[in-house]
């Protein structure tokens, strides 16, 4: 990081850490569990060309919007949840996970007939054989998006940001985003988005969205490899969409961070080793959204965002970042 960004980063963390009451961030999106299936590969089995994995032991976390809701309890957020599971051993564990942190499940929607969505992830020697996935894509049943509007309503007025985790399983709709962003601006509440190239139409009027690169490709049909490219497919995007901001993730390129009023500036990544980019997004967008709840601008939240992402592309499996990790990782940067 460049000295600048490197300042930006430590006046957001002090910023966000500076006030006595936790800040209120609502997430709501698709909730997942996240299954590790850990363990060697010494042969290939003689019945297939591939692995066989002996298996040692077996994680579930928090996936999805739910590892959202993770990062910022971590970070020290207070967080209400809200989204969709179905009636399951799987809910279960998300309930059970949430409860420990001490975060309420009564925003989650539960469907019988609906699985709740689980990844399964078989590793080996570090790295990942082969993942399964068991969800359901299909539309959610009448009434369910305005049970949703109903929780998210009740939480706004002590939220200082609505994070949307969208994964693409039937959450978002256009009527609901629609009716989500007149909500949040009414209060003059934030709305940050993970977003999923198939639903881009339905974000026009968010605040801010964080695209990696193959998404911003997707939405925008313009390439976003190079920092012009970035920068110019970023541009777009928030033209099209009537954004504040757009922060574009692009791996071991850093980041590019597009504002309305504010112009562009590309941050240079931090990530000195790569184990795993599962849930780096989930991280951006909670250190991002927290920050800009807490006050600090778009350049010096995105520049957080960015020593978050490389701390959590640095563990293996889906992590979250907790405030000392930050802290220390700011400080050392002094």
């Amino acid at each position: 990081m460049t000295e600048g960004s490197c300042e930006a980063a430590r006046r957001a963390f002090d910023q966000i850490t500076a006030s006595s009451e936790a800040l209120s961030i609502l997430v709501i999106g698709d909730v997942m569990l996240d299954q590790f299936i850990y363990g060697n590969v010494e042969r290939i089995s003689p019945e297939a060309p591939v692995p066989v994995v002996e298996v040692e032991r077996e994680v579930f976390c928090l996936g999805g919007a739910a590892n959202v809701v993770r990062n910022l309890h971590h970070l020290g957020a207070r967080v209400a949840l809200v989204g969709v599971v179905g009636g399951d051993e799987n809910a279960e564990e998300i309930r059970t996970q949430l409860g420990e942190m001490g975060v309420g499940s009564e925003g989650l929607i539960e469907l019988a007939d609906r699985p709740t969505a689980i990844k399964t992830r078989v590793i080996a020697q570090h790295q990942q054989v082969v993942r399964f996935d068991r969800e359901l894509r299909a539309a959610l049943p009448t009434g369910v998006h305005e049970r949703m509007l109903d929780q998210l309503r009740g939480a706004l007025p002590d939220a200082g940001a609505v994070i949307v985790s969208d994964y693409g399983k039937g959450i978002v709709t256009a009527r609901f985003m629609e009716s989500l962003v007149a909500a949040a601006s009414a209060h003059g509440v934030l709305v940050a988005v993970d977003p999923k190239p198939v639903n881009a139409p339905f974000y026009r009027g968010v605040g801010v969205m964080t695209p990696n690169v193959k998404e911003t490709e997707s939405m925008m049909g313009l390439p976003a490899r190079s920092d012009a490219e970035a920068e110019s497919a970023g541009t777009e995007l928030l033209r099209r969409h009537g954004c504040e901001a757009v922060l574009v993730t692009r791996g071991e390129s850093g980041m590019t961070l597009v504002e309305r009023d504010g112009g562009t500036c590309h941050i240079p990544t931090v990530a000195r080793d790569v184990f795993d980019v599962t849930g780096a997004g989930d991280t951006t967008i909670s250190v991002l959204a927290l920050a800009r709840a807490a006050g600090c601008s778009y350049l010096d939240a995105a520049c957080l965002a960015n020593v978050a992402a490389g701390i959590a592309v640095g563990k293996l499996g889906t992590t979250a970042v907790t405030a000392e990790e930050l802290g220390h990782a700011v400080g050392d940067r002094a």
